[in-house]
């Protein structure tokens, strides 16, 4: 078991501005959705929040890497404004964390879901990566 400090509770408010790059342009819509924030840009804002949240909290070999995400993109949202994603952690088994995810704009509510990640040696991960692509 490895000793870290993430708690059942632990909770954490991010704040993501939007940009261009964060729209899907190549997504055959012909230029409709250029302007709004894709769904895979909310999960790499949820990737990049949770990491933060997570990682400060393990020994200095380990890290975190998503399992799995579970993502309802409710609401469209135009890139000018700020995204807050809300982090709370609502079960830790061992080595996996699950996390619920709330992310709002400046209007309301525009996504909900899960997240579970686990926590890895850095070193064993990039071993076992380097394994998997030399065999």
């Amino acid at each position: 078991m490895i000793d870290h400090k993430i708690k059942v509770g632990l909770s954490k408010i991010y704040k993501c501005e939007g940009c261009l790059s964060d729209a899907l342009p190549h997504s055959g819509s012909t230029g409709i959705l250029d302007y709004l924030i894709s769904t895979p840009s909310i999960m790499a804002m949820i990737i990049d929040a949770s990491s933060n949240l997570l990682d400060p909290l393990l020994p200095n070999d380990y890290i975190t890497v998503g399992k799995m995400i579970e993502l309802d993109h409710q609401k469209p949202t135009i890139i000018d404004g700020d995204i807050t994603i809300i982090l709370t952690v609502t079960k830790v088994e061992g080595d996996r964390v699950f996390l619920d995810v709330v992310g709002h704009d400046a209007i309301g509510q525009i996504c909900q879901g899960k997240y579970e990640r686990v926590i890895v040696n850095k070193n064993t991960l990039i071993d076992s990566a380097n394994r998997r692509a030399h065999s």
